[in-house]
């Protein structure tokens, strides 16, 4: 049965609820876990503990959980996933109270390999269910306004935690982090999965996960023109390890400008993320995706430059602050036009019954060249100067682009944009 526009854009309007609710909640329940630590336990690792287990279970969970998703109807296991996030929390909320001091590590580290193996299910679920909620002309609005509903919530999640920490305290946000994830399994059970005989495919129970598996790679493997996106992506999440890394150490310790320079910037890159995916959701269907994403690419390793020369010692607090901020705002809207547009091409040409496959392989791969590229700038900024490590970093990517670019070019003619039907020629 062929999902009606009408029928998407009520389903848009759950999806963006849901995940709105749930990247908030989220956020905020992970930044009061954060001063919650650092206060018991004085360790600079309270706010690290997250970016070591998610990648971990992320790389651990690659094949399995691909294979589950790909196995399975989609909506049950999203309910399924919701309901042990539950259960994890209420346990979490049960039992932080007997552990004092470094001690409270021990659940939070169970409650978070818990918490994120839910989260890696629930990514590579929603992936795989996209052609199940929406039709086809409505995937890039669905995908554009779930990604700014996770930009929204990176603006103004810490400003509301930080400000009712202290006055509510860590048991009042396990308290709204339960009621939020309670919502969102509610608005889940309204929504209607069209499920589609492609996707009802199951592997032979008798395969191993390997065999299962091996599916997803050969398809990875026999489209050059994904392999391209994978390694721009895998490269660029490297490379923005500059920005991550170094902005918060040459801001704070080099230039002090103060913490609340390095908000006012932050803040600013994660605007523009929210206006580039709030453009996507209202632009045409995107037919020229390499013309798209090279242009994001070389945006993003100019504004990578630029910076370098904007944190040269010397300039004044208020110079960084808007010149700075206009870079990483600019640098914020091409990361949106360049992580959307890859998954809304992996959305409709990736075979429905791949997607769980490969979209986890696709996540994770991105999301290991990250930790990656934190050791390596982590060492660099600690021996060479912040602004030679931007514009060195930045000119690197615009080269890396220049080689990519003319690898998407020729591959784009020859693969299809959609799983269903052929790339025109004019394209």
């Amino acid at each position: 049965m062929e999902i009606t526009d009408h029928q998407s854009n009520i389903q848009i309007i759950k999806d963006f609820s849901s995940n709105l609710i749930s990247a908030f909640s989220a956020d905020m329940f992970s930044l009061a876990m954060g001063l919650m630590l650092l206060a018991e336990t004085g360790m600079s690792l309270s706010f690290g503990l997250s970016m070591i287990i998610m990648p971990l279970v992320s790389l651990l969970g690659l094949m399995p959980i691909g294979n589950l998703v790909d196995r399975h109807p989609h909506k049950p296991l999203l309910v399924i996933s919701i309901l042990i996030r539950l259960i994890a929390l209420v346990g979490y909320a049960l039992t932080i109270g007997y552990f004092h001091g470094v001690g409270k590590i021990i659940p939070t580290v169970l409650f978070l390999i818990i918490n994120y193996i839910v989260q890696s299910v629930m990514t590579t679920g929603y992936n795989a269910a996209i052609h199940e909620l929406v039709n086809e002309k409505h995937i890039q609005k669905l995908s554009s306004l779930t990604q700014s509903a996770t930009s929204f919530a990176n603006i103004f999640s810490p400003i509301v935690a930080t400000s009712f920490y202290a006055l509510l305290g860590f048991k009042t946000f396990i308290a709204f982090s339960i009621a939020a994830n309670a919502l969102t399994l509610v608005i889940l059970l309204s929504m209607k999965f069209h499920y589609q005989p492609v996707a009802q495919i199951h592997s032979d129970n008798a395969a191993s996960q390997w065999a299962q598996f091996k599916d997803g790679l050969h398809y990875i493997g026999s489209n050059k023109f994904l392999r391209c996106v994978m390694s721009g992506g895998a490269f660029l999440n490297l490379m923005i390890s500059a920005l991550n890394i170094g902005m918060p150490f040459m801001v704070v310790h080099q230039l002090h400008a103060g913490d609340l320079s390095l908000g006012i910037l932050n803040s600013l890159y994660a605007s523009g993320v929210l206006i580039g995916n709030l453009v996507i959701a209202v632009l045409p269907p995107i037919k020229r995706l390499t013309r798209i994403l090279t242009s994001a690419f070389m945006l993003v390793g100019v504004t990578l430059l630029m910076f370098g020369f904007v944190v040269i010692p010397g300039l004044s607090v208020n110079a960084l602050r808007v010149v700075g901020g206009i870079i990483l705002c600019i640098s914020g809207i091409s990361l949106a036009f360049l992580n959307t547009p890859m998954g809304i091409y992996i959305q409709k040409t990736v075979p429905t019954d791949l997607l769980g496959r490969v979209s986890s392989t696709v996540m994770s791969i991105n999301m290991a060249s990250t930790p990656i590229g934190i050791i390596i700038f982590t060492v660099i900024f600690q021996v060479w100067p912040s602004w030679l490590n931007f514009t060195a970093s930045g000119a690197i990517l615009i080269g890396f682009t220049m080689v990519l670019s003319r690898l998407m070019y020729r591959e784009e003619r020859r693969q299809p944009m959609s799983a269903n039907q052929p790339i025109e020629e004019n394209h």
